[in-house]
């Protein structure tokens, strides 16, 4: 590479993941066969029980890891290149990718969006009707993070956003909506950096989010500017990331990153709101499964609350979930709790980036 660059090559990036994607199924190809011939082997007595024994202990297991951790990083390097796609993107005009419509969704992105106020109430699609929306509370129980109750719109990188800043700054989100004499709200959101006001009729989908007991909430009236600021359809929101969401909360710039380390975690915290996005459910990667622990929602953005230390001396990261507080069984037998505490291994098996903004204190 000749002359000075800041950023990646994207197409180099999706072609080195590809490369490790094919490595880890050749080396998932090799582990089968051998395993096969293992089997098959018509030896019998102590030396053949150990030979056995070592294999389905040790060296079977340890292949696997390496699979997963070359999968995993193939997977990084695409993500890698789709954040340096959107940023370049961004730097030319342009908007992210589409969302993919799932409840939770934390792969797509906020689309093309002019920014601005709009006349008129944001389009319901199937997240109608519209229920009125007063005497909204605004003190600090109110706006905890844990007071958010997704439902079905696919916004979470946009809910986890929120919940993060009302973490770190309550007052923030006080000083940005404010109630008109007519019953309106206007809110007060940031486009490069440069405020842009969205005034919103008092109702709010049925279908977005609401507080745990299902009332209209603060998030709900900012989730509906958001609307408006994003092309004026509920469906708008339906996946994006929390870096975009982030700057157009805050106006300021923000950032996304690889997991890190707890106690790179702790520090991001010491400077401002953070989110965690989590893995894919793997299910696109055949020789890989799915996620490693099945109380996280995979696909999905939380709010990082906090690290602290354990009774072991060991650190451990708080994550809330935007779906709200308590058991959110699932057809397939699985809880996705409202919030819990993750060790290092926990935190790097199950979410793999980072969402970070300097504080609005």
């Amino acid at each position: 590479m000749s002359g000075n660059m800041y950023g990646a090559d994207v197409e180099a990036l999706r072609q080195l993941g590809q490369i490790f994607d094919e490595a880890a199924a050749q080396l998932s190809a090799a582990r089968r066969l051998v395993e096969s011939g293992v089997d098959a082997a018509d030896w019998w007595g102590p030396s053949g029980e150990m030979f056995r024994g070592e294999w389905s202990d040790q060296h079977a297991p340890g292949l696997t890891a390496v699979e997963t951790d070359l999968a995993r990083v193939g997977d990084v390097l695409r993500r890698n290149a789709d954040a340096q796609e959107r940023t370049s993107e961004s730097l030319d005009g342009g908007g992210a990718a589409g969302g993919s419509g799932l409840p939770g969704s934390s792969s797509g992105g906020g689309g093309d969006y002019s920014g601005e106020d709009r006349p008129g109430n944001p389009e319901l699609g199937d997240h109608g009707p519209y229920k009125p929306a007063t005497n909204i509370p605004m003190d600090d129980n109110a706006i905890d993070p844990d007071q958010l109750n997704q439902q079905g719109l696919g916004d979470c990188w946009l809910l986890a956003a929120m919940g993060s800043i009302a973490q770190n700054d309550p007052e923030f989100f006080r000083e940005h909506m404010v109630q008109n004499s007519d019953g309106t709200w206007t809110v007060t959101m940031y486009k490069d950096g440069e405020p842009v006001e969205i005034t919103v009729e008092p109702e709010v989908a049925s279908g977005g989010v609401m507080d745990p007991k299902g009332n209209p909430s603060w998030a709900s009236i900012y989730e509906k500017a958001a609307a408006e600021y994003w092309g004026g359809e509920y469906e708008d929101l339906d996946g994006g990331y929390s870096d975009e969401a982030f700057e157009a909360i805050t106006g300021k710039e923000s950032n996304s990153s690889d997991e890190g380390s707890l106690e790179d975690v702790r520090e991001a915290l010491k400077n401002g709101p953070v989110t965690g996005g989590t893995e894919d459910d793997g299910s696109f990667l055949w020789w890989d499964g799915e996620m490693d622990d099945n109380r996280v929602v995979p696909n999905h953005a939380y709010v990082v609350d906090e690290v602290r230390e354990n009774a072991n001396g060991e650190l451990e990261v708080h994550v809330i979930n935007p779906w709200g507080p308590g058991d959110h069984k699932q057809s397939d037998g699985s809880n996705k709790v409202g919030d819990m505490w993750l060790t290092q291994q926990q935190w790097e098996e199950n979410f793999d980036t980072l969402y970070t903004t300097p504080s609005t204190k």
